[in-house]
């Protein structure tokens, strides 16, 4: 399961400090007391999910209070994606945001709102998505009527408009501050993926294309590069096989553990235990403090830690295989 901080813990009482920040100053003051809250459970030996979940929920908070802190009583809903909405978010992971506005709410004004709002937080430290998933956007900033209908286009043609990558970003959405139920846009995604096979056809192949890889000792040799993006080659897999599974098990579980328990109608259960061990390794790689960002050369992990990694990548990619096979036998029809 995924972990979330205890009650009674210092990040507890930060958190509650950014619930109550009245103004920019205060929030800057309250987001860097976070920070430093989970660095110190980090340093006092928390496990690595915990100190993910603790790092999502400070993110989630920062873009609650930024969002009120703009609000002049508009008519939405915040919504978070991608890893902080999963709980999985680490140092330096970023924000991707949308907007539910009411139907028939003027969403050019709440876009304007929205830039605001992410000015705040980056003033603030906190880092807004680099590709653009940002409720600022009109792509991310819609009614909900629109949002219902946009889903079901890219449920029932996943090849067009960017759907296969708008139903990720849905599936993943969690609701931050409105009125919103945290779960309306998932369940509607849910839904659409159950009515119609083609979208989670084309999120499987997205699931198991190979972008990245561990290299091996022989292509180090041949290219002279060692470096490996430990996020492209294993964890986006894991994440994207997790978020099918979970679509096509009815789910609406937004942390990848909790995706695979859901899934085990649909995946192995070999293949889950499988993914659940490579997932939390991975996590707990991340969260080494020695470390800085997802790129690692290779050359500079202990033997142990290359031979882990190495074996973990192909846990990951033979199960994408197989996969892909299933697929193509019709067996997830």
């Amino acid at each position: 399961m995924c972990m979330s901080p205890e009650p009674d813990s210092a990040l507890s009482h930060a958190l509650s400090g950014l619930a109550a920040a009245d103004d920019e100053a205060h929030l800057a003051e309250a987001f860097e007391g976070a920070v430093q809250a989970v660095r110190a459970a980090g340093r006092a030996g928390a496990e690595p999910v915990e100190l993910a979940g603790a790092w999502s929920a400070m993110l989630r908070g920062a873009v609650a209070s930024a969002a009120r802190l703009v609000s002049t009583d508009e008519p939405w809903s915040w919504l978070v994606s991608g890893s902080v909405a999963r709980g999985e978010a680490v140092p330096g992971s970023d924000v991707e945001s949308l907007v539910v506005a009411a139907d028939g709410a003027d969403t050019a004004v709440l876009q304007a709102r929205a830039a605001d709002a992410h000015a705040m937080l980056e003033r603030c430290g906190v880092r807004v998505d680099a590709n653009g998933v940002l409720a600022s956007r009109a792509r991310f900033c819609r009614t909900e009527t629109a949002w219902a209908e946009a889903i079901g286009r890219w449920a029932a043609d996943p090849r067009e408009d960017r759907g296969v990558v708008m139903t990720g970003v849905l599936a993943d959405a969690s609701v931050v501050f409105g009125p919103l139920a945290d779960d309306v846009l998932r369940a509607r995604v849910v839904s659409a993926a159950r009515a119609n096979y083609p979208v989670r056809q084309y999120m499987l192949q997205d699931a198991t294309a190979l972008r990245a890889a561990v290299p091996s000792r022989l292509k180090i040799l041949a290219t002279q590069s060692d470096a490996v993006d430990i996020k492209a080659a294993a964890i986006d897999p894991v994440v994207k096989i997790a978020r099918w599974a979970a679509l096509s098990a009815a789910s609406t579980a937004t942390c990848t553990l909790d995706r695979l328990d859901s899934a085990t109608n649909i995946l192995d259960g070999e293949d889950v235990s499988t993914l659940r061990e490579c997932f939390t390794w991975l996590v707990k790689f991340r969260w080494d403090p020695s470390r800085d960002g997802d790129v690692v050369a290779l050359s500079r992990l202990a033997p142990q830690e290359r031979a882990t990694l190495r074996g973990v990548a192909r846990e990951i990619s033979g199960i994408g295989r197989k996969l892909t096979f299933l697929a193509s036998t019709s067996a997830f029809r």
